[in-house]
């Protein structure tokens, strides 16, 4: 008989033996993964910062609206819509304006709940005048309730004029009035000039004549400079010619009302301006007081692109640093918590606590800065919807303030 030869023995083919890792190999790795870390660190910051550019910084488009809620119900006088909405949709109560493609109806009251998975908003009250949309169309909400102009939305008589800033003429509404003290009207970033009409029939029963005003970076208005919105840190100067033009036509002192970035020109005219001696008082809703707070505000809604991650601490303030070196901002500049030039200014603030876009906290710090000036209405509603959570408390709150500078 042969031999059998066992595979351990010395004549087998040996087994190769593992490389051992070295502290090289460990640093290498680890080198390699921080390099991709880094990375991705980097590209989140620069796809963050360029989300900021366009969110917040590009002026708006003459892009139509999107409807994203559709209706499911309607009856004499409640309608119901679902979809996905936003946080600050499906939390409003209050009066509405519901809006479609080629119409719009004003309600007294929203109710939200969830039914079958899904966001289930009942409208209730609608206004008898309108005529509520069909089923299966799709609507969206308009904090600002009316539509059009004065004369559209309440049969108030107004001009059409015109007053010209350092980068041209700018549009105005012009509503007449027996003081000698005008109103000047200052809407927010995206908005229009329809967010004033809110105000209006109060400032008129008051006997203010009434400027309600476009600025620049408007739809169809001359852009600024930069290309950005500023919030107050040059918009300021067309505010600034607006009051001018009152002077020029009678005015004696001004109360100047500011919603969310335009109750940042608001500040930054009273900061800035040597007009600012004007200024009987100023009526702020939702304001942009500090816009670096506000930025950090809304980072923390926002997450990690591609990622289902809230954004860290550290990648937001890196976004911040993109954002400062590629769209030249000076944060310092728009902080009007810090730089507030006339804190005797009589001012009057209403906040939600609600809102989403601009912290209520600053508006908080505001009041407890110059608590012998300032003075704050908080309320439980979300972004410039005080007047619509309770229109009544609203108007008796301004009513009060300025009877109170007599």
């Amino acid at each position: 008989m042969g031999r059998r030869i066992s595979q351990w023995s010395p004549m087998a083919e040996p087994r190769p033996r593992k490389k051992q890792k070295t502290i090289l190999d460990g640093l290498k790795r680890s080198l390699a993964s921080s390099i991709a870390f880094l990375l991705l660190f980097a590209a989140s910051g620069f796809m963050l910062s360029s989300s900021f550019e366009d969110e917040v910084l590009k002026p708006p488009t003459l892009e139509l609206p999107e409807y994203t809620l559709e209706v499911i119900d309607v009856s004499d006088s409640t309608i119901s819509v679902k979809g996905p909405g936003s946080d600050d949709q499906l939390n409003r109560v209050g009066i509405e304006r519901i809006e479609w493609s080629d119409g719009y109806i004003v309600s007294r009251g929203i109710e939200s709940s969830q039914k079958d998975g899904s966001s289930r908003i009942e409208i209730r009250s609608i206004d008898p005048a309108g005529t509520a949309p069909s089923v299966g169309t799709p609507v969206g909400f308009n904090s600002s309730v009316y539509s059009g102009n004065p004369l559209d939305a309440f049969g108030i008589e107004y001009e059409k004029v015109f007053y010209s800033s350092d980068l041209g003429r700018f549009p105005a509404w012009f509503i007449p009035g027996e003081s000698d003290t005008w109103a000047i009207v200052v809407h927010g970033e995206g908005a229009s000039r329809e967010e004033a009409l809110r105000i209006i029939p109060l400032l008129k029963d008051l006997g203010y004549p009434t400027l309600v005003i476009c600025y620049r970076n408007d739809r169809g208005q001359a852009r600024d400079p930069s290309g950005y919105h500023q919030y107050g840190k040059t918009e300021w100067t067309d505010l600034a010619a607006a009051v001018l033009y009152s002077d020029e036509n009678g005015a004696t002192k001004n109360i100047l009302v500011g919603y969310s970035m335009g109750g940042a020109i608001v500040a930054s005219f009273l900061s800035r301006s040597p007009l600012r001696h004007r200024t009987k008082a100023a009526i702020l809703d939702s304001p942009i007081l500090d816009f670096e707070q506000t930025v950090d505000f809304r980072m923390t809604r926002e997450t990690i692109p591609l990622l289902p991650y809230r954004v860290p601490k550290q990648l937001a303030e890196f976004t911040k640093l993109l954002a400062t070196w590629r769209f030249g901002i000076d944060w310092a500049e728009t902080d009007y918590l810090s730089h507030a030039r006339n804190p005797r200014t009589p001012t009057l603030i209403f906040h939600g606590t609600m809102d989403t876009s601009v912290p209520y906290a600053t508006s908080a710090q505001m009041a407890e800065k110059y608590p012998d000036v300032v003075t704050l209405v908080t309320t439980r509603a979300t972004h410039t919807r005080s007047w619509n959570v309770d229109p009544e408390a609203y108007e008796n709150a301004v009513r009060e303030f300025l009877a109170g500078l007599d």
